[in-house]
């Protein structure tokens, strides 16, 4: 067993470290509150901390957030042209 950062937060439960590895932060918060009956700070914190004394699952989060990031500029991007376009073809043709 693993000493955590914080020193106070136990292993996190299976669900919980399943939600975290696919990436989904905001459901393993919500498991982990339903299942431990706890307040949203203290849920919250402890995801932290357990992402936090393992440098390879930051990575990964990190990882996954720029590609979203990235993905949501290219739809804004083609939107952008479509929109130009319009505007283009109502001002030049019409």
């Amino acid at each position: 067993m693993r000493a955590e950062p914080y020193g106070r937060f136990k292993p996190l439960p299976p669900e919980a470290e399943t939600l975290l590895e696919e990436g989904r932060i905001i459901e393993a918060v919500k498991s982990l509150r339903a299942s431990h009956n706890l307040g949203l700070k203290e849920a919250k914190d402890w995801i932290e901390a357990h992402i936090a004394s393992e440098p390879l699952l930051r990575v990964k989060l990190e990882t996954r957030q720029k590609a979203a990031r990235r993905k949501l500029f290219y739809i804004f991007l083609v939107i952008d042209a479509f929109v130009a376009a319009g505007l283009i073809y109502y001002f030049f043709y019409l």
